[in-house]
């Protein structure tokens, strides 16, 4: 009887996915952030972490062009401790995020009304920065 049931069991963990051999290759990639719900850009920030913790740090090189509403997470962050740690988690896993000029010149802000954003973090249009990295080989991933 005992025989049988751990036949039966055997099969079963042995047919389970094995998730952890899953090896990737080394990726570039492009994330699409302009909305302006902060729940979705956590959720898109638990993407991109998941991402790289499957990829691996050292195998990805992964960028997020901010744009539209959007925007208003990394100006909220400059009071807001706790998207602060969002943030800096992820510019230590080796995210970059690149900041739309024409979207600060909407909201009529400088980069400095921006958490920790650099004037090497901006470019003139945040669609065409897309559209660069596409061609030069990044995949497009808006969650």
């Amino acid at each position: 009887m005992l025989k049988p049931l751990f036949m039966v069991w055997a099969l079963f963990i042995f047919a389970l996915p094995t998730y952890a051999d899953t090896e990737y290759p080394a990726q570039k990639v492009v994330y699409h952030i302009n909305y302006g719900d902060t729940s979705r850009v956590s959720a898109t920030f638990t993407n991109i972490s998941n991402h790289i913790q499957a990829v691996g740090e050292d195998n990805i090189d992964l960028r997020a062009v901010i744009h539209g509403q959007a925007i208003e997470y990394f100006m909220d962050a400059k009071a807001d401790s706790d998207k602060q740690i969002a943030l800096d988690t992820l510019r230590l896993s080796g995210v970059r995020f690149i900041i739309c000029g024409n979207t600060l010149d909407g909201y009529n802000i400088s980069r400095s009304d921006l958490y920790d954003v650099e004037a090497s973090d901006v470019v003139q249009a945040g669609l065409p920065e897309i559209v660069r990295l596409q061609q030069q080989g990044f995949s497009y991933v808006r969650p």
